[in-house]
């Protein structure tokens, strides 16, 4: 079991819908990329549908890969709730990303919500690209988006060994109807490029009263512009651009990597 799948089954899934709530304009950034692909298109680390439905909903077949069944679980209750046009154009996989397998091939493959930094190393970073060039069309596309690390943050959080605890978010649960707020702290290990954010989840009643706490773990590697380039490159892809948001605006340093590549051969 990786480190970070605690964050992505049981109650977590559940919470999920309620505190990642994507990036500005990624899910209609997403649906036009998958409209002008056209069918079929998959999505890897699909999780609970955020992505994929819009999607589907747009007329477009799609493919959604996640190795979470408790995430996939929570997708699938979604679907029940759609048209049956839609559910028709939606087929939902048991999956790794370094390791799945469709027997079909796609127009677009997409990595949304920094998904990618899931992979640990530059070996399993190359593993998965490599099961991507395997099932795109020859002329098919990739697009994954990361988070563009900056050296002032990662140092100024070096002053501790770790950083102090504190409130990273709040919202209301939509099963209980109680207040989750979520406290988290972070460790960095520099030399593998991974921070690990230890996260701390509280459910209050209408009186305040603490009925729950969870533990997780959000484990992430963050990679720099140019080596995310070279991986590309390496991998069998040509990039055809790089945006720093998702309306489409040159990159920035540390802002967003929005990476779109093309299969070569």
């Amino acid at each position: 079991m990786n480190p970070q799948d605690s964050l992505y089954s049981d109650r977590f899934a559940r919470y999920y819908d309620q505190y990642s709530t994507g990036l500005d304009g990624d899910v209609k950034f997403y649906v036009e990329e998958a409209s002008r692909a056209g069918s079929p298109v998959m999505e890897l680390a699909c999780g609970t549908g955020r992505v994929l439905i819009p999607i589907a909903q747009s007329g477009v077949e799609i493919v959604g890969v996640d190795r979470s069944k408790d995430m996939l679980s929570t997708a699938r209750e979604k679907l029940a709730l759609l048209d049956g046009d839609t559910r028709e154009r939606i087929e939902l996989v048991h999956g790794d990303m370094r390791s799945f397998y469709v027997d079909r091939k796609f127009k677009l493959i997409m990595i949304p919500y920094r998904s990618f930094c899931h992979l640990l190393t530059a070996a399993d970073q190359r593993t998965a690209l490599e099961r991507v060039h395997m099932h795109l069309e020859s002329d098919g596309l990739l697009i994954l988006n990361l988070f563009d690390p900056r050296l002032d943050l990662l140092i100024a959080d070096q002053s501790y060994p770790e950083t102090p605890l504190r409130k990273h978010l709040e919202f209301d649960d939509a099963v209980s109807g109680n207040r989750v707020v979520v406290w988290a702290t972070r460790t960095y290990d520099l030399q593998r490029q991974v921070l690990t954010e230890d996260r701390i989840f509280e459910e209050l009643d209408g009186s305040g009263k603490m009925v729950s706490r969870s533990y997780s773990d959000l484990v992430l590697r963050y990679t720099f512009r140019y080596e995310m380039e070279h991986l590309l490159e390496l991998s069998g892809f040509q990039i055809e651009a790089l945006y720093g948001d998702f309306q489409r605006r040159p990159f920035r340093y540390g802002g967003e990597q929005v990476w779109v590549a093309r299969r070569r051969g």
